[in-house]
């Protein structure tokens, strides 16, 4: 069984990587087509009042929104390509964060200094390690989102809006230029 599971990933890292990059592209292309938009919109119609205003904000929103879903899924797809090299680091970092306990634990023992003086110290440290310590403890945390339904539904709208935000932007743009 082991052996399935590892062609599997030989198989699906790739896919997941081409994919990510795909995605990625997409949504800076998306980005790009939002800021287009709006900097037409702002500079052919300048907004006057408070309501002006808030409808161009609010129409920046939902322009950048679908692109910013499909690079939120491109970081994802990126962390689960990383994730067996991560996998393979642990034996060496679990040492490390072993070998940083034990000096905490000697810096704290040590009467040589007040405790008041150790104190900030050790707990920086020792904050320091546990939030180095979190992929140790949830490594299938990139995983999480890919799981998600409401996620998955969300770039799969994503997907399908931002090809209509770069079309309705290069409209926009011959618009503005003709105008």
């Amino acid at each position: 069984m082991r052996r399935d599971a590892v062609s599997v990933f030989r198989r699906i890292l790739p896919l997941a990587a081409a994919v990510s990059r795909g995605v990625r592209t997409l949504g800076v292309v998306g980005l790009g087509a939002a800021v287009a938009i709006a900097l037409v919109v702002l500079v052919r119609w300048t907004p006057g009042d408070r309501g002006d205003w808030a409808g161009l904000v609010v129409l920046c929103v939902l322009l950048v929104v679908p692109p910013a879903v499909l690079l939120a899924l491109s970081l994802v797809l990126g962390q689960v390509v990383e994730l067996p090299d991560k996998v393979r680091g642990y034996p060496g970092a679990t040492r490390e964060h072993v070998a940083e306990l034990r000096a905490i634990a000697n810096n704290a023992q040590r009467r040589e200094r007040p405790a008041w003086r150790r104190l900030p110290g050790s707990t920086w440290r020792l904050a320091m390690l546990v939030r180095a310590a979190r992929d140790l403890f949830a490594p299938h945390a990139p995983l999480l989102p890919l799981m998600s339904l409401p996620f998955l539904i969300a770039t799969l709208v994503s997907a399908l809006l931002v090809p209509v935000v770069v079309v309705a932007a290069l409209v926009v743009l011959l618009a503005a230029v003709a105008a």
